[in-house]
């Protein structure tokens, strides 16, 4: 007899709590413009991380504050408005944009916002109030995430922060879309970061943006490859990149996605779940978490999903 994933169910339940409370949850704070000049910090969080058998991720429905970046306007970040009320460390997740967009983040709020909610930390490219940051878009600026993880690094040390002293700066992850995917999969080449996610991308055989796939020999980290489906533009790279792959790996395609389904369409919420889940499970150790990815009576159980993994 095959088992129910119970996690689904427990999802279906968080995913509807999130839709009643969204509107009210996202805070949006206004963006400093202070100079934040500090040297990057070492330090490391200290409060009890997360224990493997705690509920998962997903089922956390957090209120969500977006605000500009302190001191930065190249980023926007999307937090738990209340850090200490998460009860543990907060893991920090870099991402992104579709298109490389780096000054308008509006595509991305609601998936985010999402993502925030169930106790992470999202530093995301682009000002709050989408105006000038001096940062030009359309092709990848990989080092905009390693950016992203040194402003959070200051402000885990920063005494005025609502974030002082309340991230786990041992679990970093990047993830981008499309073209912030390749931002995503370079910037994971750093030591700092422990996972990676890329959303509908993957390095071109030709070496399109400037990078090849060789860069993925350079990965270190678990990486998850997510897909539309064959409608999706970025399919082709994203089946082959995982194919190439030496890390561990999560392969999983949607395929009513398409190439934006899973940051603005009626995907949304069904790929921002499963983002959650894999960081949970890589960040946090999550046995929940790491069960709906690996086992088979997990994602790969629910249609339309179609789930390969490799190297665990």
């Amino acid at each position: 007899m095959r088992r129910i994933d119970p996690l689904a169910q427990r999802t279906i339940a968080a995913l509807v709590a999130l839709v009643l409370t969204s509107a009210a949850a996202l805070l949006i704070g206004p963006q400093s413009t202070s100079s934040a000049a500090t040297a990057p910090s070492t330090a490391r969080a200290t409060a009890p991380s997360q224990a493997p058998t705690d509920p998962p991720a997903v089922e956390n429905n957090f209120p969500v504050t977006r605000e500009g970046a302190y001191g930065d306007n190249r980023f926007t970040v999307f937090r738990p408005t209340d850090p200490q009320a998460v009860g543990r460390p907060l893991p920090v997740l870099a991402f992104g944009n579709g298109a490389c967009a780096h000054t308008d983040n509006s595509e991305v709020t609601q998936a985010l916002t999402f993502v925030a909610s169930k106790g992470f930390v999202v530093v995301n490219t682009g000002s709050a109030d989408g105006s000038p940051n001096g940062v030009p878009s359309g092709s990848p600026i990989p080092s905009l995430l390693t950016d992203a993880i040194a402003w959070a690094e200051r402000e885990h040390d920063r005494a005025a922060s609502p974030l002082f002293q309340r991230l786990d700066l041992t679990k970093v992850a990047t993830a981008g879309h499309s073209c912030g995917g390749l931002e995503a999969l370079v910037a994971a080449q750093d030591a700092r970061v422990s996972a990676t996610v890329s959303l509908n991308s993957g390095f071109f055989e030709d070496g399109s943006f400037g990078y090849p796939r060789s860069e993925l020999a350079k990965l270190h980290t678990p990486v998850m490859f997510l897909d539309g489906g064959p409608s999706d533009i970025a399919y082709t790279n994203s089946q082959a990149n995982y194919g190439l792959v030496t890390v561990p790996a999560v392969l999983a395609t949607h395929p009513q996605a398409g190439h934006g389904g899973f940051i603005t369409g009626a995907q949304m919420a069904d790929g921002m779940a499963v983002v959650v889940s894999f960081l949970d499970m890589v960040l946090n150790g999550n046995q929940a978490a790491t069960d709906h990815i690996l086992d088979p009576a997990g994602l790969a159980s629910q249609a339309p999903w179609v789930v390969a993994t490799k190297n665990f």
